[in-house]
């Protein structure tokens, strides 16, 4: 599978809102740094991360464009979560390099933190 097949399915799998084949994907010491707000290490940090969220009832990953050269794959999207029976958007590039192994060892994504305080305040 190639890099960008395996960032398509990483997000397919979000939009499924099936964070057990999310956390599936990633490495064991992934690197999830959100510029803004700081990095988290390992699955157990992005789960704990994960938490601090408000419940989702729905997920909406939208790729507007995405490319590849070997190993890293960059995307620009908008992430839309359901919360609280209203969608929160936030408008972002994020870049993904897998690993050999075909996971995802290191994931940024930036955004305007001003953006994201105003969704989810």
């Amino acid at each position: 599978m190639t890099a960008l097949a395996i960032v398509e399915a990483f997000i397919a799998a979000w939009n499924r809102n099936d964070l057990d084949a999310v956390y599936a994907m990633m490495a064991p010491d992934i690197i999830w740094d959100n510029i803004p707000m700081g990095p988290v290490t390992g699955i157990a940090g992005c789960q704990a991360l994960m938490t601090q969220f408000p419940p989702m009832e729905g997920i909406d990953f939208v790729t507007h464009h995405i490319m590849a050269n070997g190993n890293v794959v960059m995307t620009e999207r908008t992430d839309k979560f359901l919360v609280g029976g209203r969608w929160r958007s936030i408008r972002l590039m994020g870049i993904f390099e897998v690993n050999a192994a075909g996971q995802i060892q290191h994931w940024r994504d930036y955004f305007d933190m001003v953006e994201f305080q105003r969704e989810f305040a």
